[in-house]
């Protein structure tokens, strides 16, 4: 009883996340019992915060939602004199393959580098978004930028970088050392979230790489 008091005492938000987070874990315990593979741990946590979002945006009105998806639809330049980095990994369960994208642009919108990679034995798709923020974040380092914005499609991710949801977690060494090459080579930082139409040069990056 304590237990659900404490609960129903958090924010709307949180109250969402915590108790979906709560049936995913329930859920997976008796689907193992049952002899069905475990799943990893991020994989009930990205599942339990998307399940949150999407209850939380059936209450928002209808007007506001439809207009701030036509502004977020659109790439957004940075701010003059920062350079904007968008990220984006993508995972193959199948085979484990994984790839890695990313694409950095200044204030005009010209592109100032990209770059890709593949990884072999990868873990699953969060640790692949992170290590194409590690690459994209170093590439910005060797151009002596010091204002940075880090954008990705990961929820997950940006979640990881702003709080220590995952710093016990098997992606935490990773997450670890992107915060430190974030506060240690730039002079201000921003880690944002968006859409999938807002990153459709890294995703498609990351996805050709995947696919070699």
């Amino acid at each position: 009883m304590e237990t659900v008091k404490m609960i129903l005492a958090l924010r709307s938000g949180i109250r969402l996340k915590v108790i979906f987070l709560l049936y995913n874990w329930w859920n997976e315990r008796n689907s193992v019992r049952e002899g069905e593979k475990r799943r990893q741990a991020a994989h009930i946590a990205g599942l339990s915060w998307k399940q949150a979002m999407e209850i939380e945006n059936l209450h928002k009105p209808m007007q506001q939602e439809s207009g701030v998806r036509r502004r977020m639809r659109k790439w957004q330049r940075p701010q003059a004199g920062k350079l904007k980095i968008n990220v984006d990994g993508a995972f193959r369960e199948l085979d484990k393959n994984g790839g890695w994208g990313y694409v950095i642009r200044d204030e005009d919108g010209r592109v100032i580098q990209s770059g890709s990679g593949r990884q072999r034995y990868a873990c699953n798709a969060m640790q692949m978004e992170l290590r194409a923020c590690i690459e994209g974040v170093k590439a910005a380092r060797e151009l002596g930028i010091g204002e940075i914005i880090l954008e990705t499609d990961g929820a997950l991710v940006v979640e990881a970088l702003l709080h220590n949801a995952f710093s016990l977690s098997m992606v935490g060494g990773v997450v670890h050392e992107l915060k430190e090459l974030l506060a240690e080579n730039f002079i201000s930082t921003q880690v944002k979230y968006v859409p999938r139409e807002c990153n459709r040069v890294a995703h498609e990056l990351a996805s050709y790489r995947e696919c070699e």
